[in-house]
């Protein structure tokens, strides 16, 4: 299975099933993910996901999880090799209307400026 998979995924096939997925973007660079549910309840889940560049030789590996701190709010982190990390906490406050608080840090070289966001999607 996994060899079948990997073969898809070098001849720039996208395969995905619910828990893994493997993306050739555009002959550069593969990506290969992994999700797991830790639990249905709180919606909590954790994931991984390692990138190969083919232009700088550079692979990247990413952690990162989630999980809802009730019904309408969740909660988002990850972190990469490299030490950029992030996090956001997203609330639902009327059916698919979103406010989404963002940060990301650079753990490297923490001396320099944070990123901090907020956004607002608001659908009929």
């Amino acid at each position: 299975m996994f060899t079948i998979l990997l073969l898809q995924c070098l001849s720039k096939f996208h395969v995905t099933d619910p828990t893994f997925s493997c993306r050739n973007n555009r002959g550069d660079s593969l990506t290969g993910a992994y999700y797991h549910k830790v639990s249905e309840l709180s919606n909590t889940a954790v994931g991984a996901e390692l990138t190969h560049s083919f232009s700088t030789n550079e692979n990247t590996l990413t952690f990162g999880g989630q999980h809802a701190l009730d019904p309408l709010t969740v909660l988002k982190a990850r972190i990469n090799n490299s030490g950029k990390a992030s996090a956001l906490i997203q609330h639902e406050w009327s059916p698919k209307s979103l406010v989404t608080i963002s940060a990301e840090v650079d753990t490297k070289t923490i001396e320099k400026s944070s990123k901090v966001g907020i956004a607002v999607a608001l659908k009929p």
